[in-house]
Order: C-alpha cells, then structure tokens, then sequence
C-alpha cells in the first residue's frame, strides 16, 4: 500500500495528475491538453512506475488505461484506496461488467476510448472539486456516534465496534453524506449531484447502488438497518428511537 503523506496542499493552486497509459501518443495528448489548461502532470506506461512515482509526485488524481503491460490499473486502483486520491480509469472496454468491476474496486469515474478531451476535463474538474468541497468545509462538519458504528469527519475515518473500516474516499463521503442527513430520502440524481458535484453529470447511476451495496458489506449493514432501500425513489438513512446519533464537535 502507498499511502500519500499530506496529501493535500491547499496553498498549491496547480493540481498534480498522474497519466498512467501504454499508448504513448494517448498519454502525451492528455498530458500537453491539461499542462495547457493548468495542471502539473507526469505521465508512465506501467504500474511498476506509477507504484515507484506516486509517492514522490504525490498526485491529486490519476488517470489510468485498465489493460497495462505488467498488471491490471484495477490492481492498482484498489491499493490507492486508501490515500484519497481521485482514479479516473481508461478503456475502450463498454461491457457493463468491465464498468459495474472499475467502480467496485474502487475508481472514482469511468470513461469510455474514444473520448472527447473536453468531457475528461470536465470530469477531471467534478472530481477535484468535490475533494477541495471537503477540505474547505472540514471544520464546519461533526463526527456521528450512532450505536456500534462511529464516523469521524476529522479523522475520515469509519469504526465498526471500535475496529476501522476501510472506504474508499468516495465511499466515506456518500456514507457521511447520508448520515449526515438522515430520515430523508436521497434519489440517485441528487446523491450524483451532492458527492460528485455535477447536477449535469452523464455517468451511469447505477454507481450510486454500487458504493451503497460495498458501504453496507462494508460496516455490516446487509439487512439495510442503516442505510434503507426506498424502492422506485432512492435511499435514506434512517435514525429512529432505538438507534440513537451523537453528533459531536
């Protein structure tokens, strides 16, 4: 596991990504498209260089092709799990399957070959967004005590009967997102558009029941106590008089 040490850094204003692709016309096209509209890029073919780079160029987000020479980007994507940062993955694979397994190991957005470059900016932008969202409210948000399960905000962190649950960035974010508003049901579009941060975004919303289904595996929820399944409107997180919140500052 490569775990990025301050992994933001609110005083740099150019945002750091990583190219990781074997079509090096591909990868030097996106890297001269997005060095041109602001952003600081290295790019590698491999992920035996990507594994060896990450931690000196600690990136904001990486952009990855799924089918690389020495391993799969979704071996590498679910290691990068646990540092917060974005993943986009590249394929020219539409199989829904190949999608539904991106997201499932952790991939933050999923896009299609052949793409317009315009499109992955705006992608890119909704990603990083959505995580500079998070730092800028950080001290405005409260850490959630509800029965075996705690969700610190501060920390980003997760314990399940005081045992640390691993989540992905995003997960943790739809997790407290809900939590955090809880007797109130969420449909798929507006949970799009609250953790994403794009009310236009053109992404499948079957992700939504995808990150639900790991966070409910994930923090012992298979029988939906927590998180409910409204069916034909969406999801909610219910609290009631036996299952008791704690909001702390």
């Amino acid at each position: 596991m490569y775990l990025l040490k301050n992994y933001y850094n609110l005083a740099d204003s150019k945002k750091k990504i990583l190219i990781i692709d074997d079509d090096l016309t591909l990868h030097h096209l996106i890297g001269r498209f997005l060095n041109y509209n602001g952003y600081t890029t290295e790019a590698v073919t491999d992920c035996a260089t990507a594994r060896k780079i990450i931690p000196k160029f600690q990136p904001n987000l990486i952009i990855s092709d799924i089918n690389l020479p020495d391993d799969t980007g979704l071996n590498l994507c679910e290691e990068m799990r646990q540092t917060g940062v974005m993943i986009i993955m590249l394929s020219s694979m539409t199989d829904n399957n190949y999608i539904l397994e991106a997201f499932s190991r952790g991939a933050d957005d999923y896009i299609t070959k052949p793409f317009d470059l315009q499109i992955l900016q705006a992608r890119i932008s909704a990603l990083l967004r959505r995580g500079n969202n998070n730092l800028v409210s950080f001290t405005n948000k409260k850490s959630i005590s509800l029965d075996n399960l705690k969700i610190d905000f501060y920390r980003r962190q997760v314990l399940l009967n005081d045992r640390l649950v691993s989540l992905t960035a995003l997960e943790f974010d739809l997790l407290y997102f809900l939590a955090n508003n809880p007797n109130r049901v969420w449909d798929r579009a507006e949970l799009i558009s609250a953790i994403w941060q794009n009310e236009n975004y053109a992404g499948d919303d079957r992700k939504v029941d995808i990150h639900i289904g790991r966070i409910r595996k994930k923090i012992g929820d298979g029988n939906g106590d927590y998180i409910k399944t409204v069916w034909g409107r969406g999801y909610m997180f219910e609290l009631s008089s036996s299952n008791a919140v704690k909001l702390a500052n």
